[in-house]
């Protein structure tokens, strides 16, 4: 027999401390080096209850009668595999796995707690002796459903277990591979992973199932399925990053409907494994997250009430963690098989939840809102209404909660003491009163010339708006249903410089003027016109990069080039989840600038930051590259060529070319990003692009002053105070900031002690016209004309 380990379990025990809620922690049981798989469970004919222990070696019969003492009855071997799926039928324990050629394992518990006996079903009749691996089952009344199997491409075997040591075949379903399934009462609810979706079939005549209705899964990889006590309500799991347990509506299989869904910890990329529903509750394997307790009392409503983490060594994506938990002993303790650390026999509290629901309407006109969010504040806990203006939420923990309604254009209403109980819906209907709007004007006019800018972006943004207007002809701009508040500003064209400024107080009354500074820059705060192309699926997006990793190594980028005006860059499909889930693959895909003329320089240079990651391997060595060219117009020529060995790989790396040492400057330049992946060894392949900037030499303007310095004025003219902001490229000593007005006499002096910062001032000033000027020892770096009113 193998050796356990329970000594070791103490250092894990520490870890896991605080990581609970409602279960209590009874032991632990180690299995060394070896995997675990699925779990199981039986009660003896002495009432001695068992863990049936999927592992690498085969199933792990283990006692747990004593929860704080679980002692091995007896290994059974099988084929080596980390997979491995069991379920009970009658004295019998079925097992099955997908490493070869076990067929069904039967054993015999008949006899425990002396001895078992086992043996092995590879078919009979016309698929006898054909069995050789089975992903996963289901048993219901006398009927063995085998999924996954290598006879039927993967449809369900179905076999009579009138001879339960005996399996008969007795039929197949019909169409695609079915992973995983549930059956009750001659009814088959079975996933089909690959396909995305569900399917009811009526298993009445086994020798010929009828599908009756499919439903699409939230994640579209559907891998699991319950149902819950009444039978009118069916529970479905998604293994994928970032997934949810669903609950659908079953009653009319003409009108399948989506109930609610639900995250254990969302935006972690978790991904959730198996569900089982027992007296109401759904208790969940969730891989890193070990398992979940859930209140599906109200089924449009579910609430977390209980979770145990059995893998303190990391959190997020990934198949490491719980596999399998087993609600149904007489005990009520729960068996749970973590893939890394072992046999976890835990005792749950169950508790239901306290349920808030309501509606919320329109305070004039009555019209139910949508999207409105909805905040248990404190544990912030958040929904948001439906369509039909309904919310349900709720929470574990009794207690007296402010409740907050928020929802873009209207004034957000905090409800204070609401009294939550569990067990009990608490109903609380709620009216929101909308904004009152405001005018916005302004325009847009060039640095140094005064000429309007024509089809300039104008970006108003917070957490509620996102505003975005396009200037005329003339340079301005005009909108009369704005919202008084607070935004960060961004306004940009190509062929200038974006001007950004952050928390900036908009209220409408007099209209703003907006300077930008000629030549082209973009650091894709806004959407100038960069085309994407390539028959790569992963093309390049602009997005705020979502950081993926190939062990310590960062694939994608985790955020953009710091110092510019926003947080988005162009990276290579930006989805997250694991370093192969969204990389570039199948060929390449390439970014294009829009046309910039370079004949406005006389010596001008193209200057970015660029990012490239080749990693990772199914075959071979990484052997991608990303390439970087500039086109004049008839000529293309190439600037650089990353490689997996280039200095510089998984970060981002600044880079500037003398346009004429390449080819001549034209008024029909452009800049073009290629990476690739075209196989046949498939790699991690990642790429960005941000802050491309014209300089007139490298890296410095025809006035000494830096393109990516910035000096901009909010609101200006003014008539109060106005907001300086600013951003150097390095802070050295002397530099500052003077105010003076038109006859060079210095109002103020203010050193500079931060590489970038906001400062407002001017509200003693006299009406009049002033310029400032940011300086160091080597001279002007930046200077903006302000202009204050009456």
């Amino acid at each position: 027999m193998k050796k356990y380990y329970l000594s070791a379990l103490l250092l894990l025990s520490a870890l896991l401390v605080n990581a609970q809620l409602n279960t209590t922690l009874r032991s632990t049981l180690t299995y060394g080096n070896d995997a675990l798989s699925n779990i199981g469970g039986y009660v003896d004919s002495l009432g001695n209850e068992y863990a049936l222990v999927g592992y690498e070696q085969g199933l792990s019969i283990v006692n747990v009668t004593d929860p704080q003492n679980p002692v091995i009855a007896f290994d059974v071997p099988g084929t080596t595999s980390i997979w491995r799926e069991v379920k009970t039928w009658q004295n019998y324990a079925y097992v099955t796995t997908e490493g070869c050629c076990n067929g069904l394992q039967i054993i015999n518990l008949g006899y425990l707690p002396d001895s078992v006996i086992t043996k092995t079903w590879k078919g009979d009749g016309a698929i006898n002796n054909q069995i050789n691996t089975i992903h996963s089952l289901h048993i219901d009344a006398g009927f063995v459903y085998l999924f996954g199997n290598d006879v039927f491409n993967g449809a369900a075997i179905i076999a009579d277990l009138a001879d339960p040591w005996n399996p008969a075949y007795v039929g197949t379903t019909p169409g695609t591979y079915i992973h995983d399934g549930y059956v009750r009462n001659d009814t088959l609810y079975s996933c089909h992973i690959y396909d995305g979706y569900f399917t009811v079939m009526d298993v009445t005549n086994k020798a010929n199932p009828v599908a009756l209705a499919t439903q699409s899964t939230p994640n579209q990889f559907t891998h699991n399925s319950w149902l819950n006590d009444a039978g009118n309500v069916l529970f479905t799991t998604d293994e994928v990053s970032n997934s949810y347990l669903a609950s659908y509506d079953i009653s009319n299989l003409g009108n399948i409907t989506e109930l609610d869904r639900l995250q254990l910890t969302p935006g972690s990329g978790s991904i959730i494994h198996n569900t089982h529903t027992i007296n109401d509750y759904e208790v969940i394997s969730w891989y890193k997250d070990g398992i979940a307790i859930v209140d599906v009392a109200r089924p449009d409503n579910m609430i977390v009430v209980g979770s145990y983490d059995t893998y303190p060594q990391g959190s997020g994506d990934g198949f490491n963690g719980c596999w399998g938990v087993y609600p149904y002993l007489p005990s009520g303790n729960l068996v749970v098989s973590d893939i890394d650390n072992g046999l976890f026999v835990i005792t749950p509290t169950y508790i239901r939840g306290c349920y808030l629901e309501g509606l919320v309407t329109d305070s004039i006109t009555g019209i139910p809102l949508n999207t409105v969010t909805v905040e248990i504040l404190g544990p912030s806990i958040t929904k948001s209404t439906k369509i039909t203006g309904l919310y349900k939420t709720g929470l574990v923990t009794a207690g007296t909660y402010d409740v907050q309604f928020s929802k873009s254009g209207y004034i957000t209403k905090t409800i204070t003491g609401v009294i939550l109980q569990n067990g009990i819906l608490t109903n609380l209907d709620v009216q929101l009163a909308s904004l009152p709007t405001v005018q916005v004007t302004g325009q847009v006019l060039e640095a140094g010339t005064g000429l309007p800018i024509p089809n300039a972006t104008i970006n108003f943004k917070n957490a509620q708006f996102d505003n975005v207007l396009t200037s005329n002809a003339s340079g301005n701009f005009s909108t009369s249903s704005f919202y008084a508040g607070t935004y960060d500003i961004t306004v940009g064209h190509w062929g200038h410089h974006t001007y950004c400024a952050t928390a900036q107080n908009v209220t409408g009354g007099a209209p703003y003027t907006i300077t930008l500074d000629k030549g082209y820059y973009d650091d894709f705060a806004l959407d100038f016109g960069w085309t994407v192309g390539g028959p790569s699926p992963n093309s390049w997006e602009r997005v705020v990069p979502v950081a993926t990793f190939n062990g310590s190594a960062t694939a994608n980028p985790g955020s953009d080039v710091s110092g510019d005006c926003s947080d988005l860059a162009y990276v290579t499909d930006n989805g997250g989840g694991g370093p192969w889930d969204n990389d570039v693959d199948q060929g390449a895909t390439i970014l294009t600038s829009p046309i910039f003329d370079a004949t406005q320089y006389t010596n001008p240079y193209v200057n970015y930051d660029r990012w490239f990651y080749n990693g990772g391997t199914t075959n071979g060595l990484p052997d991608d590259t990303m390439k970087i060219s500039l086109s004049n117009g008839t000529q293309t020529v190439e600037l650089e060529r990353m490689y997996p060995g280039t200095t510089g790989n998984g970060t981002w790396a600044s880079h500037s070319y003398r346009i004429s040492d390449f080819l001549t400057p034209t008024t029909t330049m452009r800049l073009i990003v290629n990476i690739a992946d075209p196989g046949p060894v498939f790699n991690i392949v990642e790429g960005g692009l941000d802050r491309f900037v014209v300089t007139e030499v490298t890296g410095i303007n025809e006035s000494g002053a830096s393109n990516t310095i910035l000096l901009q004025a909010f609101p200006n003219p003014f008539a109060s105070d106005i907001t300086l902001s600013y951003r150097l490229e390095t802070l050295s000593p002397g530099t500052i900031l003077t105010i003076s007005d038109i006859s060079g006499r210095i109002l103020e002096t203010k050193e500079l002690n931060t590489i970038s910062d906001k400062i407002t001032m001017g509200k003693n000033w006299p009406a009049g016209v002033y310029l400032a000027k940011i300086m160091n020892q080597q001279g002007l770096l930046k200077v903006v004309r302000l202009s204050k009113t009456n």
